[in-house]
């Protein structure tokens, strides 16, 4: 049997629809499902999802995917259903519902890869912890830019931005054709990566639009603002959800069909005085004053003795801490205990070395990046830290592998590629034809010269005994670094490590080969620890010492 779910209707529809297929599937496990949708992109990597199709190609959808098969259809539109006209339901519950679908309680899901994590990730570089805020939705090139049924005025918002902007950077997801506001960083970005900054942000504030979908599909608590719909029916418990106050005057319905208010925001069915009734800015602000941030969760843990570091490591991972997310795999594995040296090979941005020390406060982190913008790029960020955990990271500006001296290296070039990928950059060029392909970049290197040592002259300079942790990131060299590592490696306990599949830079060194060296010097791979990297080029895996 063969199910067709088609959802009309926005992004945000689009995001809940997610339940209603893992709905559908847990009812349906041996069936295939397909959906018909206007954006795909929120449907990637679902695995309750067999194929997606977006509205504007569908050239033969029936005479390939209905015409002599045995198929059900599941079409209709649940805003039009009784009762959700009556509001007796949340929009999730009266959809499955609908279609005879049970209904157990299932959420929106969606599925960033590491992958995105890291290429989006690194383009979101903060100095400052990243606040989200949206007060705007709907369609494009609306006839009216703000629709005061849905959207946050912007006298209040701009109020709230004002509040936490010395301590905050303050990002504002907006379309063009709609408001900005003062002491923000405008975004405009495709879904995928509004999504992954989500996951990377501390504090949100939304309004019933796609971004509290998104948020709630991501785990990631936000604060709401809700005036013509309720949360009841659109909305979700992980959420923090701040209604309209109360009508001041009557407003005039007679446009109202089978919802109170429209939602584009007919003027004549405003009922207050006035923007400023429909929302106290200060109690917006003290609730996001109460939602922790990163800082006061991981000073919170410290105190709380019976926060284990179990613990800590999950809630990291539910922050999408892409260290976290390894660790995981550890969990129960080895002793995580005891950590005390890490190294942080290809920083670039030293994002992994933080995330470390927001685990392992206390381990001493060192960080390689032979790049010389992206070294002075760890710098920032490392002074950003706070002078305690600062102390405990430092940052080398040498390329590691298997000799020493000057060697060439081969920086992405941002100005001239079609994405700042800086992460691509690596001690080989890329195949011809291959310079970002794969990922759907294209991506321009330049030639620089860099100083590199191994890891074994190096440890031996700084008198460093032995490793807890190896984390490698650099771009097909993996084997290079090993091979430079041999006297190390015998007292390294664990090594995450990017491992290519095929290759796509020249003298790219490939798992087969990572797996050979590592086990001959008595590692195993960690069963259930390889991931696809998004896409079949390369993954990440981790080693273990016997």
């Amino acid at each position: 049997m063969k199910i067709i779910f088609q959802i009309d209707g926005g992004i945000g529809k689009s995001i809940a629809g997610t339940a209603v297929c893992k709905a559908i599937k847990a009812q349906y496990p041996k069936d295939k499902l397909y959906v018909i949708t206007g954006y795909p992109e929120v449907f990637l990597c679902n695995p309750n999802v067999d194929k997606v199709f977006n509205f504007n190609n569908l050239n033969y959808f029936y005479q390939d995917h209905i015409e002599g098969q045995e198929v059900n259809t599941f079409l209709h539109n649940p805003y039009l259903e009784t009762d959700f006209i009556n509001r007796k339901g949340h929009l999730i519950q009266v959809w499955c519902e609908m279609f005879g679908v049970k209904y157990n309680g299932e959420q929106p899901e969606l599925f960033i890869n590491n992958r995105e994590r890291e290429f989006y990730g690194k383009s979101f570089g903060s100095e400052k912890p990243i606040m989200l805020i949206q007060t705007n939705g709907g369609a494009p090139n609306q006839p009216n830019k703000y629709s005061w049924t849905r959207d946050l005025p912007m006298a209040t918002a701009q109020q709230v931005v004002n509040a936490f902007a010395p301590h905050y950077n303050v990002v504002h997801i907006r379309r063009e054709d709609q408001f900005p506001l003062q002491n923000t960083t405008p975004l405009q970005a495709d879904f995928r990566a509004v999504a992954t900054l989500i996951t990377m942000s501390h504090k949100r504030l939304f309004i019933d639009s796609f971004c509290q979908h998104a948020a709630a599909a991501l785990g990631m608590p936000s604060v709401v603002c809700w005036i013509g719909n309720t949360p009841s029916q659109f909305g979700y418990d992980i959420h923090t959800n701040i209604l309209a106050s109360e009508p001041t005057i009557k407003p005039e319905l007679r446009h109202s069909v089978f919802s109170k208010y429209n939602i584009s925001g007919q003027p004549t069915e405003f009922p207050y005085n006035h923007e400023g009734e429909i929302f106290n800015a200060q109690q917006i602000i003290e609730t996001l004053a109460r939602e922790p941030n990163l800082e006061t969760v991981a000073e919170d843990q410290k105190k709380n003795s019976s926060w284990s570091l179990k613990d800590k490591i999950v809630a990291e991972a539910n922050r999408n801490s892409m260290v976290a997310k390894r660790l995981v795999h550890l969990l129960e594995k080895t002793d995580l205990g005891k950590i005390s040296c890490i190294l942080d090979i290809g920083s670039w941005h030293l994002g992994q070395s933080i995330e470390f020390s927001n685990i392992f406060p206390d381990a001493d982190i060192h960080a390689f990046e032979p790049v010389p913008d992206s070294y002075q790029l760890c710098v920032k960020h490392r002074d950003s830290m706070n002078d305690q955990r600062k102390e405990k990271v430092k940052i080398h500006n040498i390329a590691l592998g298997n000799e020493s001296g000057e060697v060439s290296f081969y920086p992405v070039d941002p100005e001239k590629s079609s994405v700042a990928n800086i992460g691509a950059s690596s001690m080989f060029k890329f195949i011809d034809g291959l310079n970002g392909t794969p990922f759907g970049q294209n991506l321009v290197q330049n030639e620089i010269k860099v100083q590199a040592d191994t890891l074994d002259n190096w440890s031996a300079a700084n008198k460093i005994d032995g490793v807890d942790i190896m984390w490698v990131d650099v771009q097909g060299a993996e084997l290079l670094v090993f091979q430079g590592a041999d006297n190390l490696l015998k007292n390294t306990k664990v090594i995450m490590t990017e491992v290519g599949l095929k290759p796509y830079y020249e003298g790219h060194t490939l798992k087969s080969d990572i797996d050979e060296y590592l086990f001959a010097r008595g590692f195993t791979e960690l069963e259930g620890a390889f991931e696809l990297n998004g896409f079949d080029y390369e993954a990440n895996t981790i080693y273990i010492k016997n």
